[in-house]
């Protein structure tokens, strides 16, 4: 498994136009080889999108401030669980949220740079969908790894997390089989699971309408400060002015 993940390491650090035939060709020689599973996993991949190649390669360029994601999503995550249980963390959850979005726009940013740079055009749809893919790469669970791996290979959607499709970032362990839950057990519990959803989009739109709120407030009174300061300055200046010439 190791060996196979370093290929598609390699695979997915190519230019994004060679991605295509080095993948084939290496499906061929794995199955020339013998290694017939290996493989199928090859020619299984698919090719990345424009947005999200960029996103691997940011994985791969800028640890840092992808760590830095991977942090504010954690916080996030922690934040939105808290609100669930029914604790305060209005407080957390505003500056998680800063912080995410903060990363998210220096992120974007870089892939920008990274398209420029790879002669490929940049167009505002293609940023949108990295910065999307990024906010919901750093909270989902099956995102994260594959985020900070630089495995991704398709885009993901904020608002479900729906269709991820990746390369896993190692192997899951072994869990003891349960018994299967029945019907009626299963139908609760993802209408308990929507429920929980809705209620946290819910006081998450609040506490950011709450956030908007108070940064504008905040630009309001440093407006006002501003215009206090240049009146204070203007009359000090007349004043001094009247001194000299009296």
């Amino acid at each position: 498994m190791a060996a196979v993940e370093e290929q598609i390491d390699r695979l997915l650090a190519l230019p994004l136009d060679e991605f295509t035939a080095a993948r084939n060709e290496l499906a061929r020689e794995l199955k020339r080889a013998g290694d017939t599973e290996a493989a199928e996993a090859i020619q299984a991949l698919p090719k990345p999108t424009v947005a999200v190649w960029a996103i691997d390669r940011l994985a791969r360029t800028e640890r840092d401030r992808v760590g830095a994601l991977l942090d504010a999503g954690e916080a996030l995550r922690a934040a939105q669980s808290r609100l669930l249980r029914g604790e305060e963390a209005g407080d957390a959850l505003r500056e998680a949220t800063a912080q995410e979005r903060e990363a998210v726009r220096e992120l974007t940013a870089r892939a920008e740079r990274v398209l420029a740079d790879a002669g490929r055009p940049v167009s505002a749809a293609t940023l949108e969908r990295v910065a999307a893919t990024l906010r919901a790469a750093a909270v989902s669970d099956d995102g994260r790894p594959l985020l900070e791996t630089g495995r991704l290979t398709a885009e993901l959607d904020p608002s479900g997390f729906g269709g991820l499709t990746g390369v896993p970032a190692g192997p899951t362990p072994r869990r003891a089989r349960s018994p299967a839950p029945s019907a009626a057990e299963r139908r609760r519990e993802r209408e308990e699971e929507q429920q929980r959803r809705q209620e946290l989009r819910q006081r998450a739109r609040e506490l950011e309408r709450a956030a908007r709120a108070a940064e504008r407030e905040a630009e309001k009174a440093e407006a006002v400060a501003v215009e206090a300061r240049r009146r204070a300055e203007q009359a000090r200046a007349e004043a001094n002015a009247a001194a000299v010439l009296s």
